[in-house]
């Protein structure tokens, strides 16, 4: 409330026009720009191939893309902002949202997990975060599901009340971060939707004026397409991403670049493989009130184990005592 957020912090934008875009373009679906990015996949096939013979990892392209995006917010980190009623925040956190399909049948369900990310992770650690929580969610309800329906599962007009009421509450940043940071698909860096699982090529994926996501991110599925090398045509292994981008954050500029710097990591896996360290101060400064919280949830738990041990302690040499 009173532009505080708990996912974000307000800053100020970089010129006059950028102040007042989002009062021109009130709605998120104003201001969306789009773009095919085409990715040459023989160098992601040949380091895949590599780490399989060699370290026996399976990896596979939704792994490369998420650590590749996940390594460019860090890089980047004014693509981790956002604007809600006409002011301009900066993320708190990085977090990726993502579909799966359960079953791959037409009436398969589908789960919506949120990951989060320090933005200093590797590649390794970014597959392993991603397939954990991919394996514990796909035989049961995550927390978006289980809100989801606890919204979903009473009346009509009741759920359309709920929702208006929480779209409200979120305007003021009066809704509390557990929900905009665990069971909120909608309320993340990057939205990630992997069409390759389900055969198809790249789309441009529809915004959500719900929230606050201005980057979605449709990995489409690889195809053999012709491309120009060095003045010279030939046949090329390509996978599509599709873009959607909230313009209201930041310029064309700022995104082409970003768009330069994604690609270059793609041909250039071995930067992935080490951590990255991050300097952007909101992110610096959030890690560290994370960090104390789980100091003393920690300390919490510790105590109750040595009280309880105390206890158990006591009990066990008082009935010895009566044994005796």
């Amino acid at each position: 409330m009173f532009g505080r957020r708990p996912d974000g912090v307000r800053v100020k934008a970089n010129d006059m026009i950028e102040q007042i875009a989002p009062h021109f373009m009130p709605m998120r679906c104003d201001a969306m720009n789009f773009i095919t990015h085409p990715v040459r996949c023989e160098d992601m096939d040949k380091w895949i191939s590599e780490k399989s013979e060699r370290e026996g990892i399976r990896f596979n392209y939704m792994h490369i893309v998420m650590a590749a995006i996940v390594r460019l917010i860090a890089e980047r980190p004014v693509l981790n902002r956002f604007v809600m009623r006409g002011a301009l925040y900066q993320r708190k956190r990085i977090t990726i949202s993502l579909t799966i399909k359960k079953e791959l049948k037409d009436d398969g369900e589908s789960a919506t997990l949120k990951i989060p990310f320090t933005g200093r992770e590797t590649i390794y650690e970014v597959k392993e975060k991603v397939d954990k929580i991919i394996s514990d969610n796909i035989n049961s309800k995550g927390g978006t599901e289980e809100f989801a329906g606890k919204i979903g599962g009473v009346p009509n007009f009741l759920c359309r009340w709920a929702i208006n009421a929480l779209n409200f509450l979120d305007r003021r940043g009066m809704v509390p971060g557990s929900i905009l940071d665990g069971a909120s698909p909608f309320h993340t860096s990057c939205y990630v939707t992997y069409l390759k699982s389900v055969k198809t090529d790249a789309i441009y994926h529809h915004v959500y004026n719900f929230g606050t996501t201005g980057l979605f991110v449709a990995i489409g599925k690889e195809k053999y397409a012709p491309v120009v090398e060095y003045e010279e045509l030939k046949v090329g292994k390509v996978m599509n991403l599709g873009f959607t981008m909230d313009e209201r954050f930041t310029d064309g500029f700022y995104f082409a670049k970003s768009l330069r710097v994604l690609d270059s990591k793609f041909h250039n896996l071995q930067e992935l493989e080490v951590p990255y360290e991050i300097t952007d101060p909101v992110l610096l400064k959030q890690e560290q009130k994370d960090n104390k919280k789980a100091g003393k949830r920690q300390k919490k738990v510790e105590r109750k184990i040595r009280k309880a041990t105390k206890k158990a302690q006591k009990k066990a040499a008082k009935q010895n005592k009566m044994a005796a």
